[in-house]
């Protein structure tokens, strides 16, 4: 037995993997069948990653070859992130690190590392390590910073640190026109996140502007996935500002690419842009129809942000129904989903529907603690636009009190957007 092909079939039956379980990530089930027929070779790099998962060495299958280099490294380090196996990608940039390296390689080691950690929710240790990449990346290589700090801006978008993301977005744009021939796909995702972080901050004008030369850039890219993200936030985006007929259309084009590509959870996520689209038209029987068709799908996915987001809603929804007894269970569950994912935006909100639905059931106290809640998760965040949104309903909620001249200072803020006395407001005993 001397083919890798025979080799690779033997290692895999005796693991008790299937070819679609050993492909997957890296390969398709086909493509694992056409080697072991002989059909077809996998690159080094790749069947490095197949051979740890077999838990063999890369001698085993090709014993031939010469001793690992830190290119074939390289290119397994990231095989090995792309297929969902960050703790994988770090030892093999262990293994990497001892080899010599030129400063773009130690560089890109950096990156892929950062990568790694932020995939493991390790994002302050991800992003002291990109910073270190970038630290150290030469300016003759405008790719590789680029790559860099596009990734900085992914983690700091993660953490909802969305001015520092904007600026490293930024950052990236800058390196990559630097390029004689920039990845339209990086520009694509780039672009998509300053989009995304625009909107964040209560700024969907600039968000779409952005939004759209993504869609331009993905397009230009051939990349179905940069597409669809491209389409749905247009939609989030075009929703916020009134546009509905195009919100519908971005996110029903959403849709049908996240569906051909089979991501079922990013699929699932825009059933609840395209209920917000509908509920803002005045549909509310669609809208309610597609949010629990989403929060359902959420539960069975185990998509903490997506439960998050759809119970949320559907609280909105039953508040203005006057239904306060199920939008605080809706409420309450959107805030612990949204607070296991890190989405402290959402969290936010729906701990003011908590408070909204408290008050109705005659509990002020927890009314005004969810508030405070609410608001001070958002001010740390500077989420001018949800910041806004809750100032508005609390200035409701006390309005109904007969509490008016604080009523008067939060809807004061809402149509300023100038928080600066809030700290003030929030203040035990005001």
């Amino acid at each position: 037995m001397n083919s890798v092909g025979e080799r690779l079939r033997e290692a895999r039956l005796a693991s008790g993997l299937t070819q679609a379980q050993l492909a997957r990530g890296v390969a398709t089930k086909g493509f694992i069948s056409q080697v072991e027929r002989n059909h077809a070779t996998p690159s080094l790099p790749k069947l490095r990653v197949i051979a740890e998962r077999l838990g063999k060495p890369l001698s085993y299958f090709v014993p031939d070859q010469p001793p690992q280099q830190l290119t074939l490294l390289r290119k397994s380090e990231q095989l090995a992130v792309q297929a969902d196996e960050p703790a994988r990608a770090l030892d093999i940039v262990a293994e990497a690190w001892v080899l010599p390296a030129t400063a773009n390689e130690r560089a890109d080691l950096h990156r892929i590392r950062g990568v790694a950690l932020s995939e493991l929710h390790q994002n302050p240790e991800a992003l002291t390590t990109l910073q270190d990449a970038a630290a150290t990346a030469p300016s003759d290589d405008p790719e590789l910073n680029a790559s860099i700090y596009a990734e900085i801006g992914t983690v700091l978008q993660i953490e909802e640190r969305y001015n520092g993301a904007i600026e490293a977005d930024r950052r990236a744009l800058d390196w990559l026109d630097r390029c004689r021939h920039g990845d339209p796909e990086l520009r694509a995702r780039v672009l998509t996140n300053l989009g995304t972080c625009s909107f964040r901050l209560g700024q969907p004008s600039a968000a779409i502007a952005y939004l759209v030369r993504a869609l331009d850039a993905a397009t230009d890219a051939e990349s179905l996935l940069r597409i669809a993200n491209a389409h749905m936030a247009l939609g989030v985006a075009a929703r916020e500002v009134g546009e509905l007929d195009r919100a519908l259309e971005h996110c029903n084009r959403a849709l049908e690419l996240h569906s051909r590509i089979r991501h079922e959870r990013t699929a699932n996520r825009i059933l609840n842009n395209l209920g917000d689209v509908h509920y803002a038209a005045g549909r509310k029987r669609e809208a309610t129809a597609l949010q629990r068709r989403c929060l359902q799908r959420a539960r069975e996915l185990t998509d903490d942000f997506e439960i998050g987001v759809a119970a949320g809603e559907l609280a909105r929804y039953a508040l203005d129904d006057s239904r306060a007894t199920d939008a605080l269970a809706l409420a309450r569950e959107s805030q612990q989903a949204a607070a296991r994912s890190g989405d402290h935006l959402h969290q936010a909100v729906s701990a003011a529907f908590e408070g909204m639905a408290a008050e109705r059931l005659g509990h002020p106290t927890v009314a005004n603690r969810k508030f405070r809640l609410a608001l001070r998760l958002l001010a740390e965040r500077n989420a001018a636009g949800k910041l806004a949104e809750v100032c508005a309903m609390y200035a409701d909620l006390l309005r109904a009190r007969g509490d008016q001249n604080r009523a008067f200072a939060f809807m004061r803020m809402a149509a300023e957007r100038d928080f600066s006395k809030l700290p003030t407001l929030l203040k035990p005993g005001k």
